[in-house]
């Protein structure tokens, strides 16, 4: 678990797993993409603060996903790395 100014996110995620976001902070939404891409996708946070969010189609294991909370100054990025799946 990934944490700073009252945001927490999960440190790993498996492919076609989730990526758990929880919110402290008044903002509601919550941005990822895959490292490298410019591609962006935004994902509404629930009114408990909290936010799953699929990870992304393409994502194999060694990807990394960068989850940005926030604007401004007070926005807060994250890297989360795909892991391979257990046996």
């Amino acid at each position: 678990m990934q944490q700073g100014e009252g945001i927490r996110v999960s440190g790993t995620a498996v492919p076609g797993g989730n990526i758990s976001v929880n919110v402290g902070t008044a903002d509601s939404t919550v941005e990822i993409r895959i490292q490298g891409s410019q591609a962006r996708t935004s994902h509404e946070v629930a009114g408990n603060k909290n936010a799953s969010i699929p990870v992304p189609p393409g994502a194999g294991a060694g990807t990394q996903i960068i989850v940005t909370v926030g604007k401004g100054l007070r926005r807060r990025r994250f890297v989360i790395t795909v892991t391979a799946p257990g046996p």
